[in-house]
């Protein structure tokens, strides 16, 4: 609390605001410097205003020192504060004072995340490789089973809405434990669902609607954990590696290959809840953050818990943001597309002759190919900082994948729909991280919780409407029957939307700006 940070100056305490000025760290914060100044002048009439402070005295040899700002909207877990060297504090201890470090801990912590998130993934695509042999197990209709596909989206966007608010409030290791025991709850309940003769589809549908809130607890957090986790140079390589649909492309070959028939459909429902109850295993076991700092980014001073008002302030704020909407177009359609097509893939191509198999087949060597788009793009977004040269140059390629296969997808054509499939999940996944960061980038210093929930929520919404819409493309009186021509003309269409958002898109870097700037004014000092 501030009150009690300026008691202690007044008892004669070392002061804490002997550091870099506010104003030198952040040029572009005066009016935030001198609001602060203020503040701190009611409080104790004797303290010396942050803005004014002498930069001469924040540097002593040997040393380092942190530099502290006060922010209402900071995160209230201090499990979780910025690991920063202090003042007073040697920098051998720390980390060393010329290069942050990833500590192997971060690697293992991050390792135990996609563990994590892979568990949600298998979870999620449980019925979807197999949707005839369910609906047949539950006595229900095809579509009712694409509902339990459809539900997530939804969830997803409900939930969404107070991922970002969640993570400052509990930190990221409370929130991948909730995620962790939800998603096994919800497994669970389903496998009850199945013990009941017949099987109960409705209760089916509530352990799917439990399971679904830890999709978005575990895939929002990915800048947030990076954040706390990593140097500004190597997240997002870790974001990256969150984002990666590990889990999907194990399922795809699983589900098939022990779901033989109806009579296997329990002990796969039994299979994917210990996978899910393992995974959050080792969150219990991990620290809330590493034992070494990781950024020179600003120490926050905790003057209240974050609030809802602050949490939809800066998203209103996000949303007035022209280059930020842009940003939320090309991602809601980008993943939207990949969402929708990953539903109805197997629909699509089955009318053309392509088994259930045939289809698990093609979406796991796509999803293969996805993961080494994020891998590539990750390493190379963290050396180069190009973002907006990547981004302008992979939605056309994503863009003419959908294109392709409008004229591939028919008979004996499965190698030609494998490798267009397999190209399209590369381009689209390596645009991923692409835009999650430039969302950072562009909303700075807005937390990264906030930007990237709104991402991630839009592109389930977007997602959830492709899928309905889609599924209304379906000819039953065209040749073959049942297929989806149209779908595919309408998904290239859209996959065109974000060409042009694309080369609309003039964002700055204000991140990575502000990081140079630090950089900048520690070698100042030093």
């Amino acid at each position: 609390m501030l009150r009690d940070t300026m008691e202690k100056i007044g008892t004669g305490t070392e002061d804490p605001y002997a550091s870099y000025s506010i104003a030198e760290i952040y040029p572009k914060t005066q009016d935030r410097a001198l609001e602060t100044d203020r503040q701190l002048t009611q409080l104790h009439p004797k303290t010396l205003p942050i803005s004014r402070q002498s930069s001469s005295s924040t540097m002593s040899v040997g040393r380092a020192t942190c530099f502290t700002i006060i922010d209402s909207s900071s995160q209230n877990n201090s499990d979780e504060k910025q690991c920063i060297p202090s003042k007073g504090e040697n920098c051998a201890a720390a980390g060393g004072n010329d290069h942050l470090r990833t500590h192997p801990l971060a690697w293992v912590a991050l390792f135990f995340l996609v563990v994590l998130r892979a568990g949600v993934s298998i979870f999620q695509n449980t019925f979807s490789p197999i949707p005839k042999l369910v609906a047949e197990y539950l006595g229900v209709s095809l579509s009712n089973v694409n509902w339990l596909f459809n539900i997530q989206a939804v969830v997803y966007i409900v939930i969404s809405f107070i991922t970002g608010w969640l993570y400052e409030r509990i930190g990221t290791k409370r929130s991948l434990i909730l995620a962790g025991l939800i998603t096994a709850i919800g497994c669970w309940i389903r496998w009850f669902a199945v013990l009941i003769h017949p099987p109960s589809f409705p209760i089916v549908m509530l352990g799917q609607i439990i399971s679904s809130i830890g999709n978005p607890l575990t895939l929002n957090i990915m800048t947030k954990f990076a954040t706390v986790w990593f140097p500004e140079h190597r997240r997002a390589t870790a974001g990256m590696f969150v984002a990666s649909n590990y889990g999907g492309m194990v399922s795809m070959f699983l589900m098939p290959s022990v779901a033989t028939g109806k009579d296997k459909i329990e002990m796969t429902i039994i299979m994917v809840a210990g996978i899910c109850t393992g995974a959050v295993i080792p969150q219990f076991l991990l620290p809330a953050k590493p034992p070494i700092p990781v950024s020179y980014e600003p120490e926050r001073i905790d003057i209240g818990s974050p609030t809802a008002a602050v949490f939809f302030q800066n998203t209103w704020t996000l949303i007035k943001n022209f280059q930020f909407l842009i940003l939320l177009g090309i991602h809601g359609i980008n993943i939207g597309l990949s969402i929708a097509w990953g539903a109805l893939l197997n629909q699509a191509i089955t009318p053309y002759g392509y088994t259930d198999s045939q289809a698990g087949n093609m979406v796991a060597v796509a999803m293969a190919a996805g993961a080494i788009g994020a891998l590539t793009a990750g390493p190379m977004l963290d050396s180069t900082k190009r973002h907006t040269l990547f981004l302008k140059l992979m939605a056309p390629f994503m863009c003419s994948t959908y294109i392709a296969m409008i004229f591939i997808i028919k008979r004996d054509s499965f190698a030609a729909i494998m490798y267009v499939n397999a190209l399209n999940n590369f381009f689209l996944s390596f645009m991923v991280p692409v835009v999650v960061e430039l969302g950072v980038e562009v909303s700075y210093p807005i937390p990264e919780s906030v930007s990237t929930s709104l991402l991630w929520q839009v592109a389930q919404v977007v997602g959830f409407i492709l899928v309905l819409i889609l599924d209304k493309f379906r000819d039953p009186n065209g040749h073959p029957s049942e297929n989806m021509f149209r779908g595919l003309v309408f998904q290239a269409v859209m996959a065109s939307i974000t060409v042009v958002l694309s080369l609309m898109y003039r964002g700055p870097m204000l991140r990575t700006e502000a990081a140079k700037e630090r950089e900048e004014q520690r070698a100042l000092e030093s």
